[in-house]
């Protein structure tokens, strides 16, 4: 787990933008043009309604992958007493890939009697992604300023996360630096502590 921490806090904002939208919208690219060629000879999605699947399940890991390293990051970091409780935070970065993979089933053949179950699920499933970014945004204003943040306060970073493909070239040289400056004093701690 340290080793995927380390790689979304080290990797530079163009990295981050090449997984994120080249490699994943590529691929969605690439499966919708498979499904779109199933539907037109077969008459229906078959096994492509499944690689289209499993490249948006990748996309949106690798997404919560990322949340997940800014938001245990930026909690360590931040003083102890503004810190957010980080459990409801840990839940709200798993439901929305169980979703995901629950609700996959519908979106590839929708059943309108399932719809009142799906509607709600799939709104708190939005609502759990819209608490990730409210606790990654407001945890890099803690941490950056080291004092207590209204949504005035950290609204630029929420939607620079939220529109990740133009924030990420913002956002990520900021954590890169907290990213090395707490690896440079954990360097200069273990110096002191050597005879």
């Amino acid at each position: 787990m340290k080793t995927i921490e380390a790689f979304f806090l080290r990797a530079k904002h163009w990295q981050l933008f090449l997984l994120f939208v080249g490699a994943v919208g590529l691929g969605e690219m690439v499966a919708t043009a498979i499904m779109t060629a199933s539907i037109s000879s077969t008459g229906s999605v078959g096994s492509a309604g499944f690689v289209w699947g499993a490249i948006m399940a990748l996309g949106m890991l690798c997404f919560v992958g990322w949340f997940w390293a800014l938001g245990t990051f930026l909690n360590s970091i931040s003083q102890p007493s503004l810190r957010l409780k980080p459990s409801f935070f840990r839940f709200a970065l798993i439901y929305p890939v169980l979703y995901i993979f629950l609700a996959a089933p519908f979106f590839l053949n929708p059943d309108t009697s399932m719809f009142a179950i799906i509607l709600p699920l799939h709104f708190f499933a939005m609502f759990c992604l819209f608490y990730d970014l409210y606790f990654v945004s407001k945890h890099l204003v803690i941490a950056e300023t080291g004092k207590g943040a209204t949504f005035y306060d950290f609204a630029g970073p929420f939607f620079l996360i939220w529109f990740f493909p133009v924030g990420i070239w913002f956002v990520q040289p900021r954590i890169n630096r907290f990213y090395a400056e707490r690896n440079r004093a954990e360097v200069l701690a273990e110096n002191a502590a050597k005879p």
